[in-house]
């Protein structure tokens, strides 16, 4: 990168000038780490004044980011607002769930050795910080002994919810470990909130799309559903909740407020208060999954939803499925006082206890600083991946695709004109060894027919950029 520095323009200029053309040839991609400020003024030996004054210029010009004690990064580059999906209409009235074959078919071939796992929302295996956690799970195993095997009976570790009640912070959370109930995976902290709320028949509002795991346990509990927009780098639409709490029986409303599954937006502060105050005026049950919050790609952790309530209208639900390791199997919830001893005897009644060494492990990570480490890696990657993913649907797939940008997450949900068969592409696209999600998956309704979801937890190789071509054919076809 050095070379002469000319006596014509001030340094912090020529210095700006010559990074800018390093990020336009590719040198320095979107998500990347640039060279730190020192490291800036020793290569071009001038001041560290002066290179802090060329990467000023360069985010004043859009092009970097700072991240506080990380340093500066290459900015994702600013899409039109045309590129980006449109919001849907959805049905309005509530409506029972369904799912036919194709989504179990799906989901199957999603984790079968040979496919490309462009509809499986997790980490590559070389993403995980396995050699961490193994090295973690001998030593706590090694001074827990037997115990380590036992059953982590509700609430969950002292030492886990310990550390979860100090990370909670950082998502506005104030509670105490024994406010912390651990659960199996966000999806059993959300399970335990809907049945602790709602009865077979209630209504319960939930996010069009939304994660199809969350449409399902719906379906099964005997819920109807109503649909509530999710407007792509919004997320929910308040005016639409509004209205569902005013016309309809509402009993609980589940929603993703940070880097939502799978569009990816984050609700705003502001709307985050402006809804909260909404269901405590309509008696509504707010369940907060908040499972991608820790996937920020530059500046702070999003805020939870729970920050802005009083403990009696949002139950708070998470867990390290996305951030560190699915298998772990390591949630949480934070049902509020009024509904704690309620959700710890559902807890009894349903998985009864929690793998006793994961809590251990992840207590222990979380404890020595480890898992902060690990965010802050895996955040550049998952940055880095969705960005290029995202460029490489653009460039091959028919003009009119709208593609997501999200700030966080690895997930890219996409939309062509109406008329396209996102289960039909599915399908087609299963036979060649691809797997993608078809936007009906993500509808209480079965709509959205014309969208689907990639996954960029894995990068774009030779492999996967071959396959993002086959699938540009499927797509035109």
């Amino acid at each position: 990168m050095k070379s002469e520095l000319t006596s014509q323009d001030p340094y912090y200029q020529q210095i700006a000038g010559r990074l800018e053309g390093l990020i336009a040839a590719g040198t320095f991609r979107p998500g990347d780490r640039l060279p730190s400020v020192r490291s800036l003024s020793r290569d071009w030996r001038v001041s560290v004044t002066t290179a802090i004054g060329a990467y000023g210029l360069l985010e004043d010009r859009g092009l970097v980011e700072p991240r506080p004690r990380s340093g500066y990064y290459v900015r994702a580059r600013r899409i039109a607002p045309e590129s980006l999906p449109r919001r849907v209409e959805v049905e309005s009235d509530p409506v029972e769930v369904s799912f036919d074959a194709i989504t179990e078919k799906i989901m199957d071939a999603a984790a079968q050795p040979g496919v490309i796992p462009f509809g499986a929302a997790v980490p590559r295996n070389e993403l995980l910080p396995s050699a961490k956690l193994a090295s973690l799970f001998g030593s706590v195993v090694r001074s827990a002994g037997a115990s380590a095997f036992q059953y982590s009976m509700p609430p969950g570790l002292p030492e886990l919810r310990i550390e979860l009640a100090k990370r909670l912070v950082g998502a506005g959370i104030a509670v105490s470990p024994d406010e912390i109930i651990t659960t199996s995976g966000a999806l059993d902290a959300v399970l335990l909130a809907v049945t602790a709320t709602c009865k077979a028949g209630d209504v319960i509002a939930v996010e069009s799309p939304t994660y199809f795991g969350i449409l399902s346990m719906v379906m099964e509990l005997g819920l109807k559903a109503v649909e509530i927009p999710v407007v792509p780098g919004e997320g929910v639409c308040a005016e639409a909740l509004a209205e569902a709490f005013a016309a309809h029986p509402v009993k609980a409303c589940i929603l993703q407020p940070n880097f939502q599954n799978p569009v990816g937006s984050v609700i705003s502060d502001d709307e985050k208060r402006r809804i909260v105050a909404l269901a405590k005026r309509h008696g509504v049950t707010l369940i907060e999954d908040d499972l991608y919050g820790d996937l920020h790609f530059s500046g702070k952790r999003p805020t939870s939803l729970m920050a802005f309530d009083n403990g009696s209208t949002v139950i708070h639900c998470g867990s390290y499925s996305k951030s560190i390791a699915p298998g772990l199997r390591v949630g949480w919830i934070v049902p509020g006082a009024s509904r704690y001893h309620r959700i710890k005897s559902l807890k009894y009644a349903t998985s009864l206890a929690n793998p006793t060494a994961s809590e251990l492990v992840v207590a222990e990570f979380l404890k020595s600083g480890g898992v902060d480490r690990h965010l802050r890696k895996v955040r550049r990657i998952y940055a880095r991946q969705t960005h290029e993913i995202r460029e490489a649907i653009l460039e091959c797939f028919p003009a009119d695709i709208r593609v997501t940008l999200p700030a966080g997450g690895f997930l890219l949900w996409c939309q062509l004109p109406e008329g396209f068969d996102s289960e039909a592409f599915a399908l087609a696209a299963l036979k060649r060894k691809i797997s993608v999600v078809p936007g009906t998956l993500f509808s209480a309704s079965g709509g959205l027919r014309n969208c689907f979801r990639i996954s960029c937890g894995s990068p774009l190789d030779d492999t996967s950029r071959r396959a993002l071509g086959i699938l540009a054919q499927l797509a035109r076809a």
